[in-house]
């Protein structure tokens, strides 16, 4: 008969021993709820994104559209020339106008249709990844929640402080070169125009100058860098990579500028930083605050 102590010593050195691959192994859920149940628990919190961003587009409109308003209702004035500036004293040129006048012709080609296909991935980017962590990593849900909503609302806020024009806006009021917005032109070469129509859809209901930080760039790093300690080596260089393919996409389809995606990696790394800090809090309480 396998004594108590023996019994437990395997199971540690069992777990111990486990290879790392992907996301490791769910914890035990809550059997009062069904799967779909708990999926609509898990999202619930990332509602108070959509309110706040929400609460941005009124303050901003109608700054920036048309014969709209010199400033928003915080009176903040729209920036324009400011990151394009940034972006030259950083790299020489504006990238999306040097980059779009070397590649774009009017015709969709394979690196639109990648283009496309990267850019959408943000809408489902932070739902998919919370759902993740809900079901297979419940220990540091406190912690995605905290990251996910540090870099929301600190970069929302920072629309408000400084709504600035994205480089689409800039070329189309004429303050800066040729720049078409073309984050949909790849879904007609894959022949789904409809889907491309969707897209520009609902880009013209969304906030035009919420640009500075982009939370696009913010949201593919903070995912790479939240899943980092918990997936394998294969999953570490694919989250990296989806992160420069995202900031490059941006770039090249004029939605954001380089200084914009600097600013979004940045409020990601402070979401991850007070994420790390919410964790260490609940781990090591005394251990933190120096009492017993």
């Amino acid at each position: 008969m396998t004594s108590p102590a023996t019994s437990r010593t395997d199971t540690v050195d069992s777990t111990a021993a486990a290879p790392r691959s992907g996301i490791a192994p769910a914890p035990a859920t809550d059997s009062r709820h069904g799967p779909i149940a708990q999926l609509l628990i898990a999202w619930s919190p990332l509602s108070a994104i959509l309110v706040a961003y929400w609460v941005a587009q009124w303050v901003t409109a109608p700054l920036g559209v048309g014969d709209g308003a010199d400033t928003n209702r915080l009176g903040a004035s729209l920036h324009v020339l400011g990151p394009a500036r940034a972006d030259e004293a950083l790299l020489g040129a504006v990238p999306s106008v040097w980059l779009q006048g070397h590649l774009v012709d009017g015709s969709p080609h394979w690196y639109d249709v990648v283009a496309a296909l990267v850019y959408v991935t943000h809408f489902v980017t932070i739902p998919l990844i919370t759902a993740v962590v809900w079901f297979r990593l419940r220990d540091r849900f406190g912690e995605w929640l905290t990251a996910v909503l540090s870099m929301s609302l600190l970069g929302i806020a920072g629309y408000l402080a400084y709504p600035a024009a994205p480089p689409w806006l800039a070329a189309q009021r004429g303050d800066i070169g040729a720049i078409d917005r073309i984050s949909h032109l790849g879904w007609e070469g894959l022949g789904l125009d409809g889907i491309g129509s969707l897209v520009q859809l609902g880009q013209s209901g969304s906030n035009p100058v919420a640009a500075m930080p982009s939370l696009h760039a913010g949201a593919a790093l903070l995912a790479a860098l939240f899943l980092w300690p918990s997936v394998s080596r294969v999953s570490r260089v694919l989250l990296a990579a989806y992160a420069l393919a995202m900031a490059l996409t941006l770039v090249y389809t004029g939605e954001h500028y380089v200084v914009d995606v600097l600013a979004g990696w940045l409020v990601a790394v402070v979401g991850v930083g007070a994420a790390r800090l919410v964790g260490r809090l609940t781990r090591e309480p005394d251990a933190l605050w120096g009492t017993r």
